[in-house]
């Protein structure tokens, strides 16, 4: 079966490589953990003579959390830019911050002031964020069979780039007080590469079409992504474009609008739901901490970073296949699966944490860290990250994506902004139940998927707009990927009488 066009395939590819600075930027403060944590140390005590650990401990997990603040900004303020600049241009004002935040932390080590990093730390936040946008823009862009591929396509391609950046933070490469400043480097000259090809990429021709009415420029949109060749593909995407705008114009888009319909009303619950499966896993606290945690269970600086290396090329395999089970099994079953896989990481890593806790001398405790790290890092893989930017493009008309995106993202936020603030006391206070209860959450949101969740692989939004208004189709079952029932909060669509099968074959005959 053929990839996608090759036009297609090589936008999502330079997306996939060099939209990646963001990914690489956030998970720096971790790989870099020690020697950033040395220059935060001598940058508090030289400009403002801080010399208590305590101290010291508390404003670093203070900035840590930065990210998640620029996080929350990018979610509040995305809706607006979706909408107002466009796809394209977001991701444009996007590359263009990742240059400025690498600069500021470059900035930070050349001036000995760690309030730099900090603003770096902060725009690397708001670049996870804004990330939604390019996931939702790729996916208004692919065919219906198409969308979760390439979706996952570039989701794969940050669990890649930053396995291939980790080698260069061993303490005998660029790990070092002298020498970390070089992976800012490489993350202003992707963002550079990236604002250069994203110029030249046309935007998104549902944002022409129905947002700026612009049915030429969609369709040279559409023949750029979909081939020259594939009119009728083109055509029917027209004809899905204008159900929806139909749809956007007779519907406003705020969210009282959307919590007082229905069908809307359930969108927003299942991408909500989506939403928190990210915080409530251990992804937020290992790309602050997870050094520190592996340290605590007896490995060195140098071993913690090989440890991290070999826990994502283990996982990397799941990265190549996600893409293409996802279109094959369905989304249900991918996302269902992942949640648990990020249950049982914080199931595992409670044993070593237990041990630590109780005083038991387990040499190897460090080993259930790295494989529970394994589990998690195979949901990272499996698509965690772009769970509710493909829900929001599925479930979600045009005309509510923004305000969907806003609400449902923001909040979440807010929630692991005080989960890495917190972490270290919380940790200690605690101890492994904090784990426990961690994994009770992602447990209860796998359970919570499992029994609501809308199968959408491969079905036109127009479609799966039908099946959320229970409107009866005879084409596919509503959960079309080996599943009988998608959940108890919505009543089950009765199955058609013999007359409306012979009707509906009548039809089917006649066309």
């Amino acid at each position: 079966m053929k990839f996608c066009s090759r036009r297609l395939f090589w936008a999502t590819l330079s997306h996939a490589v060099f939209s990646q600075y963001g990914e690489i930027m956030a998970a720096c403060l971790n790989l870099m953990n020690v020697p950033i944590k040395g220059f935060f140390r001598e940058s508090l005590r030289k400009n403002y003579g801080v010399e208590s650990e305590e101290t010291f401990e508390t404003i670093f997990s203070a900035c840590a959390s930065f990210m998640f603040i620029g996080l929350a900004i990018s979610f509040a303020i995305m809706g607006k830019l979706m909408d107002g600049l466009g796809r394209k241009e977001t991701i444009l004002l996007r590359s263009f911050l990742g240059i400025i935040g690498s600069m500021a932390m470059l900035t930070s080590l050349l001036l000995n002031r760690f309030e730099f990093y900090v603003i770096g730390h902060l725009i690397a936040g708001m670049l996870q964020g804004f990330r939604v946008v390019l996931i939702i823009w790729i996916a208004e862009c692919s065919p219906d069979s198409k969308r979760g591929l390439t979706s996952l396509f570039i989701n794969s391609g940050g669990v890649i780039m930053t396995l291939l950046v980790t080698p260069l933070c061993l303490p005998s490469i660029w790990g070092n007080e002298a020498l970390w400043v070089f992976l800012p480097c490489i993350t202003a000259l992707l963002a550079t590469i990236h604002l250069i090809l994203t110029i030249f990429l046309p935007k998104s021709p549902k944002h022409l079409f129905i947002q700026k009415s612009d049915e030429a420029g969609a369709r040279r949109a559409l023949r750029f992504y979909y081939g020259d060749e594939n009119e009728k593909k083109i055509d029917e995407a027209i004809k899905e474009m204008i159900h929806e705008n139909k749809q956007a114009k007779k519907e406003t888009s705020g969210i009282l609008d959307i919590l007082q319909n229905r069908n809307h009303r359930f969108s927003l619950f299942l991408v909500f739901m989506c939403s928190l499966v990210p915080v409530f896993s251990g992804l937020n606290i290992k790309s602050q901490y997870l050094v520190d945690i592996l340290i605590s269970y007896g490995l060195t600086q140098s071993n913690s970073t090989i440890a991290i290396m070999v826990i994502n090329t283990v996982s990397l395999p799941v990265s190549f296949i996600a893409p293409l089970i996802i279109e094959k099994y369905g989304r249900r079953p991918i996302f269902v699966l992942l949640t648990w896989l990020c249950a049982f990481e914080w199931l595992g890593m409670s044993i070593p944490e237990m041990a630590n806790n109780f005083g038991w001398n387990i040499d190897f405790r460090w080993i259930f860290a790295c494989f529970s790290a394994i589990l998690g890092q195979c949901a990272v893989n499996l698509g965690m990250l772009v769970m509710a930017p493909i829900m929001i493009s599925e479930l979600c008309p045009h005309n509510i994506r923004a305000t969907v995106s806003q609400f449902t993202q923001v909040p979440p936020i807010g929630i692991a902004v005080l989960e890495v603030f917190m972490f270290p006391t919380l940790r200690s206070q605690f101890g492994f139940t904090m784990f426990l209860f961690l994994a009770t959450c992602c447990a209860a949101l796998a359970t919570i998927l499992h029994n609501q969740m809308l199968e959408t692989a491969g079905l036109a939004v127009d479609e799966i707009f039908s099946r959320l208004s229970g409107e009866p189709t005879l084409t596919r079952s509503n959960t079309s990927v080996g599943w009988l029932d998608y959940g108890s909060l919505w009543e089950k669509v009765p199955e058609p009488n013999q007359q409306q099968r012979k009707n509906a074959t009548k039809e089917v005959l006649i066309f």
